[in-house]
């Protein structure tokens, strides 16, 4: 019996497919960029040529479609559509492997459906082909320490004492004596730093530049917008210092899309890039 052919074609195609990187750009009405992204046409352009070479191609079947309803802030209404696809790819002997991968898309006319098919097949082929990205966060880099268990409360922060002030002078100790030991708050290791919440942090200043208001005005701009996307369902309600790296991208990308500037009200849009 033959071997099949599909296991070894897509191992020369990872080995052919280059980087896809954040090359695509949004911008606004005016021309403005707003942020970059790895749209689908790039994954056409890179996957086409080489599947064609080396004799693969790929059937989509949609499993399950659930379909909704939303209100903006400002009245309009999206419709929002969850994908769960099958892919298979098959080698030119017949054989063939299969994924299931779920997309979602949002639109306020009738492109919901065509974005989630777009964003599934977009994260299917990044996943099968493992196909490297300019931006590769390991998911064993984000640290959540301030998570506790289901149902556990946070402690009421404790009243701290003031420490006495040390003497205006210090008497040098003798040339003799015992070196000083170093007290254990100075041998404590540093807080460990949520790459998430330091990614934030990082954008809301680049949008603050972006808007040119002061740093009290766009702290509070961000923290309404915040509450505006959780509200809208585009964003996850839960706390910030939980998102996950890409829940903070989609978040930094509603800043710039779905709002004017220095608004608080959603404005629809006819595309989605991701």
């Amino acid at each position: 019996m033959a071997e099949a052919l599909i296991y070894g074609k897509i191992a020369q195609a990872m080995k052919m497919i280059g980087a896809i990187g954040k090359d695509a750009v949004a911008t606004d009405k005016n021309g403005k960029m707003q942020y970059k992204f790895r749209g689908i046409d790039a994954v056409y352009n890179a996957l086409n040529p080489v599947m064609s070479e080396i004799g693969l191609f790929i059937c989509p079947e949609i499993i399950e479609q659930v379909r909704e309803e939303r209100t903006t802030q400002s009245g309009g209404m999206l419709k929002y559509s969850i994908l769960t696809i099958r892919y298979t790819l098959y080698a030119t002997d017949g054989s063939s492997v299969s994924c299931t991968v779920v997309g979602e898309g949002m639109d306020s006319g009738d492109k919901s459906s065509n974005k989630a098919m777009s964003v599934a097949l977009k994260y299917a082929m990044f996943q099968l082909f493992m196909i490297p990205t300019e931006e590769m966060i390991d998911p064993d880099a984000e640290v959540h320490t301030d998570v506790l268990p289901k149902g556990k409360k946070p402690e009421a922060p404790k009243a701290q004492t003031k420490t006495p002030a040390a003497p205006a002078k210090a008497q040098a100790a003798p040339a003799n004596a015992p070196s000083a030991q170093v007290s254990v708050a100075q041998k404590l290791p540093d807080a460990p730093i949520n790459p998430v919440l330091d990614y934030l942090a990082k954008e809301r200043e680049n949008l603050r530049a972006a808007r040119g208001i002061s740093k009290e005005d766009n702290a509070a701009l961000w923290a309404k917008q915040v509450e505006v996307l959780k509200g809208a369902g585009l964003i996850p309600n839960k706390a910030l210092s939980t998102y996950t790296k890409q829940e903070a991208e989609h978040m930094v990308q509603f800043m710039y899309s779905k709002f004017k500037p220095e608004g608080t009200e959603l404005i629809p849009d006819d595309g989605q890039a991701s």
